[in-house]
């Protein structure tokens, strides 16, 4: 059984890959602490 989770975040949630910054905002961007990558925490990682 496949089980689909109905929550839907109201605001996207980005954290640095490379210092672990976190931060809600609505577009992906450059790390405001240290310019590294940013990677949004709601989309599924394998």
């Amino acid at each position: 059984m496949v089980y689909t989770d109905p929550y839907t975040p109201e605001r996207s949630y980005y954290e640095c890959r490379d210092c672990g910054y976190r931060e809600a905002t609505d577009s992906l961007g450059a790390c405001p602490e240290c310019g590294g990558r940013t990677q949004n925490l709601a989309v599924p990682r394998d």
